[in-house]
């Protein structure tokens, strides 16, 4: 291994979602579909990491691992728990939460829905609904009048593409639909379209507050897709997949043009509608034809026989090469700056963290020596949290998180990550420590 050298305008900190961690909120859609026993091993967020009532004692430990930045959501629920009641309670709380990480140091970057939505939301048939963009476009509004001066950085939606696959196509979130390709590209559409509005009400806002320096974009998950194989209906998968998941909400969500089967034209006008893009990166994935004609997607397999190193807790890739090779892809397309918003590892045994940072701040290195304008890593996770439907069994932390007691410790590889986030460089030494 050699040592890694980034330059010091280059950013590091780490990520997280408001459900995955914070507990305690019942308005939510997740907490409803926890009641159901839609998670695994019927847990509930409505534990997950205490963050709502910790806030203090994770910014501490995130200042103490020299993070610069911090990839925050705000829970739509606990602002608007019930449609058009706004809870002076939940805008105070992350008032203070970011006063505190910006009296930190620590730059905020907030997302305004990151997979989990009010439960009346939900009810009304969430983004299927013709109103869910109004609806939506009210929040963000709200969340910029109250948040001022303090967040200058939004990010409006987390990963579109995944969120309409796992809530219509593969029915692990709720509604739980299967199969639905009709409510996938109908929230498809709708997602789309959100985030133009939102776009264009964040920037309104704060012109009207007399500031210029406003950032939005989005964090779409850019996964690396091969073909696996040489047969056609293989590679129409690919390209199937590869439109669906990926360049259909890259074409609506960065230069606002709905393509088919979401629409057609420029509903907002031509022009561009991120000021950065967030990537999450995780893993490769091959592509193989589907035997099911409703799938047009194809499937999304690992490949076979990877040895256990190669391997994550949850059965992904670890396949670092991807990272560079998705951002490069996405930049010299759109020439905008890239923010990546999610990498990490869930590694409960906390053995391959540590060289998964690594590899991957390497393949980053390589983009900026390339000319590639990337400015901001932020590692997902900064807490063990609830992982959607798998529960509470992977551990995505850099922080330790004991769920009976609460009790925080930092891991190994978050130790070696604070030293990478205060240095700016790998060392020799760093490597002979920790890897």
């Amino acid at each position: 291994m050699k040592p890694i050298k980034l330059p010091s305008s280059f950013l590091l900190g780490s990520a997280t979602a408001a459900t995955q961690i914070e507990g305690g909120d019942k308005n939510s859609n997740w907490y409803h579909w926890s009641l159901k026993g839609m998670i695994a091993n019927n847990e509930s967020s409505i534990v997950a990491a205490d963050h709502y009532n910790r806030v203090i004692e994770d910014i501490n430990l995130m200042k103490e691992m020299n993070h610069e930045i911090y990839r925050m959501s705000i829970e739509w629920s606990r602002i608007e728990p019930e449609e058009g009641v706004w809870s002076q309670k939940g805008i105070k709380h992350y008032q203070d939460e970011i006063q505190a990480l910006v009296e930190a140091g620590i730059k905020p970057l907030v997302t305004l829905h990151h997979f989990s939505h009010p439960q009346w939301f939900e009810e009304k048939g969430q983004w299927t609904n013709r109103d869910s963009v109004k609806y939506f476009s009210r929040f963000v509004k709200k969340v910029v009048s109250f948040l001022g001066d303090s967040v200058n950085e939004y990010c409006t939606i987390n990963e579109p593409n995944v969120f309409a696959m796992d809530t219509f196509m593969d029915g692990k979130y709720p509604p739980g639909k299967k199969d639905d390709i009709l409510s996938y590209f109908k929230a498809s559409k709708n997602l789309i379209l959100a985030h133009l509005k939102a776009y264009k009400i964040i920037h309104s806002e704060r012109k009207k507050m007399g500031y210029n320096d406003t950032m939005v974009g989005i964090a779409i998950h850019l996964a690396y897709f091969e073909v696996s194989g040489n047969n056609i209906l293989t590679k129409l998968s690919e390209k199937l997949m590869n439109y669906s998941f990926h360049q259909m909400f890259l074409n609506g969500m960065i230069e606002g043009h709905l393509t088919f089967p979401v629409g057609l034209g420029y509903p907002h006008g031509k022009g561009i509608y991120c000021d950065f893009i967030g990537v999450n990166y995780y893993s490769r994935h091959l592509i193989h034809s589907s035997n099911n004609p409703a799938m047009l997607f194809g499937e999304v397999k690992v490949e076979a026989g990877l040895p256990d190193e190669k391997l994550n807790d949850l059965g992904w890739e670890i396949y670092p090469e991807g990272l560079y090779k998705v951002v490069k892809e996405v930049f010299e397309k759109y020439k905008l700056p890239i923010y990546i918003t999610e990498n990490g590892i869930p590694d409960a045994n906390d053995s391959k963290r540590a060289k998964f940072i690594y590899n991957h701040l390497k393949e980053i290195e390589k983009l900026i020596a390339d000319d590639v304008d990337i400015r901001r890593y932020y590692h997902w996770s900064l807490l063990d949290n609830l992982e959607w439907n798998d529960g509470y069994a992977p551990r995505f932390g850099l922080i330790e998180v004991d769920y009976y007691t609460q009790k925080r410790t930092i891991r190994e590889s978050g130790r070696f990550y604070g030293t990478i986030c205060k240095e700016k460089e790998i060392t020799k030494k760093m490597i002979d420590k920790y890897l």
